[in-house]
């Protein structure tokens, strides 16, 4: 690349004379002629690629002659003191262009512009591909988009697509699920390192109805949870993954004990009769706690998912003398056969109506496991809040009366305990795809007055109440309290009313749950938790 500048001194030259002093006179015996002006000088561009053309244009006042000068050969000799050229330019570089205009008397007026010359080869940035596997598809499938460059030292992905926004590779190809219908354009602008030089493209894509119902559970996969995306650009969106082994204590908090309070009166087995110890990483609360990552022996992250891992302290495993040591109470010494793991949000995330909750899961195999993902008012722990008046809503529940391939969600309510109700839904699947083999995910939907629970892709709730249909709220003859914030809890129950006979067979007997060939088998595991606004 060639680059040459030119460094100009600009002057206009005014010639006088002058008498000098003690009283004498003076004369001037030049004609009075006006000064030469140079109106405009300009090009028609100011950057251009190699071997394109730009067009010069001029004009002056009281001028007898102009004349080209500077870096460039095509640029040079006497001009017409008004006019235009059309100069081609076929070597790269920055190059300096100077007319200078003079009038009969010699004066002159003098004017530059700069013009830059860009090779191809070099400088250009240019989108070589950019693609989509298909420019029309039906919601909740996918999409690929494809693109490769040359010359650029970034790319920028933009449009009306949300999940197509913001840096990417300047080569690449990434797959994007389109849970909404609608038209999206996505733009790529790929550009040089110093940003002064862009390629840009763009592709549309059509998002329609779904013509016929598709089976989600055709294809055999591990997982047939919904997607996580914040594809309405919630302004509240969170997500827990679990990438990081170590516990947010911003987030999450430990419930402990096999009962609570109420009205001053203790409730043992949580009010359940189930007779697991919840244990914690405050001294003495655990058999091992890893002070590090806030876990215990029953809850822990591991591989990318929360594990709650109720355990069975049997006396007589390991076959040896001792065997395992029940649990002791720290309080009352009281011995615990049974330990399991409660995590809350209580006082740290709260759940507003005008959300929608995901979470994608997987549960234990075998009877006397009783997993959860639910909610009770904000404040309920505090005793501001009270059950069933001020309501629960237990979005993901596996009990004893259910199925391998069945879910269910239920919401309680009541003015009293005496009148405590409750509305259910059940959601059977193929046994081949049951909840123990395969992880599904229910999403909570959540405005003023309505709850909806939807599994997996499906777009139709299996559950739902409407406090506008529903007999139990008309007339308001049952307060509704279900338009307040509420808390999250994870946990696994063991045994009691909902929970059925514990076949310990299927429970995990140490630590490292060991006598399991799969040790997940006997877990709770939550891949994500998703919450976001619906708009």
């Amino acid at each position: 690349m060639k680059s040459r500048i030119l460094t100009l001194t600009c002057l206009t030259l005014i010639i006088s004379s002058c008498g000098g002093g003690g009283g004498g006179s003076s004369s001037d015996n030049t004609p009075s002629v006006s000064l030469p002006i140079i109106n405009s000088f300009s090009s028609n561009l100011s950057s251009i690629n190699i071997n394109d053309s730009i067009t010069l244009s001029w004009s002056s006042s009281n001028t007898t002659s102009c004349n080209a000068s500077g870096d460039l050969d095509e640029w040079q000799g006497s001009l017409a003191t008004n006019g235009s050229k059309d100069i081609t330019l076929n070597t790269s570089g920055t190059f300096v262009l100077v007319l200078t205009c003079s009038n009969i008397n010699g004066r002159i007026d003098s004017k530059n512009i700069s013009i830059q010359v860009i090779s191809d080869n070099i400088s250009n940035p240019k989108i070589t591909a950019f693609t989509l596997s298909s420019n029309s598809i039906t919601i909740n499938n996918s999409i690929t988009v494809t693109w490769s460059s040359e010359n650029a030292s970034s790319c920028l992905a933009s449009g009306n697509l949300n999940s197509w926004q913001g840096s990417v590779n300047t080569n690449d190809s990434i797959n994007i699920s389109m849970t909404s219908i609608g038209s999206y354009d996505l733009i790529l602008t790929c550009s040089n390192e110093d940003q002064t030089i862009s390629d840009q493209k763009t592709l549309s894509l059509e998002v329609t109805e779904s013509d016929t119902p598709t089976d989600p559970y055709a294809v055999d996969k591990d997982s047939y949870c919904k997607l996580p995306s914040n594809n309405n650009g919630s302004p509240n969106y969170w997500i827990e993954e679990f990438n990081d082994n170590k516990l947010d204590t911003n987030v999450f908090s430990y419930q402990v004990g096999n009962g609570f309070f109420s009205g001053g009166q203790w409730v043992p087995g949580w009010g359940n009769e189930e007779e697991q110890y919840y244990t914690s990483c405050q001294a003495t609360y655990s058999k091992q706690c890893n002070n590090t990552n806030h876990t215990t022996e029953n809850t822990f992250i591991e591989d990318g998912f929360l594990k709650i891992q109720p355990i069975y302290w049997n006396p007589t495993y390991p076959s040896s003398t001792n065997g395992q040591a029940p649990f002791l109470d720290p309080y009352n010494q009281k011995p615990f056969l049974y330990t399991s793991g409660k995590l809350v949000t209580s006082d740290k995330k709260t759940i507003d109506p005008g959300s929608e909750v995901t979470v994608c899961f997987k549960v234990p195999e075998g009877s006397g496991h009783w997993p959860a993902f639910w909610m009770m008012p904000q404040g309920f722990e505090n005793d501001e809040k009270y059950w069933p008046r001020d309501g629960e809503i237990d979005v993901m529940e596996h009990m004893y009366s259910n199925q391998d391939n069945q879910i269910q969600s239920t919401v309680h309510y009541g003015n009293t305990y005496e009148d405590h109700a409750y509305t259910y839904g059940i959601e059977t699947i193929p046994q081949n795809v049951n909840f123990v083999d395969k992880f599904h995910s229910i999403t909570f939907k959540w405005v003023n007055n309505k709850l909806e629970f939807y599994l997996d892709t499906h777009d139709e709730p299996f559950h739902s109440l409407d406090r506008s249909t529903s007999k139990a709220f008309m007339n308001d003859s049952t307060y509704w309290p279900f338009n307040e914030s509420f808390y999250l809890i994870m946990n696994v129950a063991v045994g009691g009313t909902n929970g059925g006979y514990i076949n310990h067979s299927k429970y995990c007997q140490d630590v490292e749950c060991s006598n399991l060939s799969d040790p997940d088998m006997g877990r709770l595991l939550i891949d994500y938790i998703e919450v976001k606004s619906i708009n």
